[in-house]
């Protein structure tokens, strides 16, 4: 059995056997077989992760790479803290405040397995502001150091922070990430997510606001580019159409944090 079908089936393995709960339930207002429904969902289609209206494309993007990565980490990771609330993965300790765990996530903004994953990193890492409801903005900010350190505590190696809140970065980064890719490194970009919307892709923006996950080598022919990445639950190809000029889409790059899987 190669080893990709191996973990996704010792991680499906968890899921069957997912331990009771107990009385003084962590999450109280999550079911667990919106949970369990959700496990086996991400681990047979990691693009099914979805942030949907809350900002949290920082867990977002680090949880897709570990879905593809070891799904066995991420159930795990899920199970523990839907069961005793609190959960370590590599040596990353995620324990999230009781604000976070009460709250009953809409569906129509965030899925629970999602809320329980993405919310309780991000409420974790928070030392002034509980990340306690998906209107939240401000406390759902994931920086690229941060996002760096949490490849770093699962086992990446060589991971690089290569981003700029204020000056968007140019071809040689652009490059760089394609670099990166060829030899198995995992990608995430930051960006303004102008870039994920065909009559905004072009538009100049004056600030970073997202962060997405190449899915693939970007595609370079002189000065066009083409890529495709992951977002907000789904595959997008930017432009939608075609290519676009390298120059474009730097008007919405603000650099990138990659690093390389450690599979021993």
């Amino acid at each position: 059995m190669p080893a990709e079908d191996y973990r996704k089936a010792y991680a499906l393995s968890l899921i069957n056997k997912f331990p009771p709960l107990p009385k003084g339930r962590p999450f109280p207002r999550i079911p667990l077989e919106d949970v369990v429904a959700g496990l086996r969902e991400r681990v047979n289609d990691p693009r099914k992760q979805n942030q949907g209206a809350a900002s949290l494309c920082g867990p977002a993007a680090f949880f897709y790479c570990v879905l593809n990565y070891k799904p066995e980490l991420y159930v795990q990771y899920v199970i523990d803290l839907f069961t005793t609330g609190k959960a370590r993965i590599g040596s990353l300790k995620v324990e999230p405040s009781l604000p976070c765990r009460v709250y009953a996530p809409p569906a129509s903004k965030i899925a629970a397995v999602d809320w329980i994953a993405l919310a309780s990193l991000r409420d974790s890492e928070n030392t002034i502001m509980d990340y306690s409801s998906a209107n939240d903005t401000v406390a759902g900010i994931t920086r690229p150091g941060t996002l760096a350190g949490w490849f770093q505590h699962i086992g990446y190696q060589g991971v690089r922070d290569n981003t700029n809140y204020y000056f968007c970065k140019g071809k040689k980064e652009i490059e760089d990430c394609a670099r990166d890719i060829r030899v198995w490194r995992d990608v995430c970009l930051l960006v303004n997510d102008n870039l994920l919307y065909p009559q905004k892709v072009k538009q100049k923006s004056t600030f970073c606001n997202h962060w997405i996950v190449l899915d693939d080598i970007p595609q370079l022919t002189g000065d066009q580019i083409s890529v495709s990445v992951y977002s907000w639950g789904a595959a997008y190809k930017i432009p939608n159409i075609g290519s676009m000029a390298t120059e474009d889409f730097s008007r919405n790059f603000y650099g990138y944090v990659s690093g390389k899987p450690n599979y021993s």
